[in-house]
């Protein structure tokens, strides 16, 4: 390296050789630096952050379902501002296609082998898993360890159950709506006078498991599509 005067001040001036050097210790600290972020930064799994159309109170729309269902703040959550899921065959789907996607890693995370075979809710809404499956303690344990998935799980049922008791309804509003007197409206509503009964029965939703934790959904043991 050459020092060369100019006025009062002296000033460094790389020849050729030098500044080679210096440009490959630049790299070499970019380089570093790269390394370094890139360790920093948490690994996002494919699945994670993908936005999916949903049908909800506020139209179609495009939604990340797992910050969906991730637990709100203190000041709870302004239902007037959340759009709300409705209870659609897509939305079902969409969120079948999500608890599939995430049981394996789910269950890596805690240890636990494999899923339950199947999974309903009471009547006061507490989970029942079945009696043979051993990893029940852990299971439970791990749906309050993660909110996110236990929302979903749960939402999944909730809005299967007003899938199917609407759909029994179709019938009477298509006859009903068809009925051209107050005869026909009558019989009409003695032939599914059980839609209104205070013992109406209400099909069981289960959620199945594969031991590869793929879901598929049941009423009253019939497969959903059958509704």
């Amino acid at each position: 390296m050459k020092i060369r005067e100019h006025g009062d001040a002296n000033r460094c001036d790389a020849s050729p050789a030098n500044t080679a050097d210096t440009v490959s210790i630049s790299q070499a600290a970019r380089d570093l630096y790269a390394s370094v972020e890139n360790q920093a930064k948490p690994a996002v799994s494919a699945v994670n952050n993908v936005k999916t159309a949903f049908d909800t109170t506020k139209g179609r729309m495009d939604l990340d379902i797992e910050s969906y269902f991730a637990p709100q703040g203190s000041d709870g959550v302004d239902l007037d501002a959340v759009p709300l899921l409705l209870p659609s065959q897509k939305n079902i789907e969409a969120l079948s296609n999500y608890l599939s996607a995430q049981m394996p890693g789910f269950l890596a995370d805690k240890g636990i082998p494999t899923p339950p075979a199947s999974m309903t809710y009471d009547s006061m809404g507490q989970i029942e898993l079945p009696a043979d499956y051993p990893y029940a303690a852990e299971f439970k344990q791990a749906l309050k360890d993660n909110p996110a998935m236990e929302r979903a799980l749960r939402t999944t049922s909730a809005l299967t159950s007003h899938v199917v008791e609407m759909n029994k309804s179709i019938p009477f509003q298509r006859e009903y709506a068809a009925a051209t007197s107050q005869t026909q409206i009558d019989a009409v509503v003695a032939k599914y006078h059980y839609l209104f009964s205070a013992n109406r029965h209400y099909d069981s939703i289960a959620l199945n498991f594969t031991t590869d934790g793929i879901l598929s959904i049941t009423h009253d043991g019939k497969p959903l599509s059958g509704a």
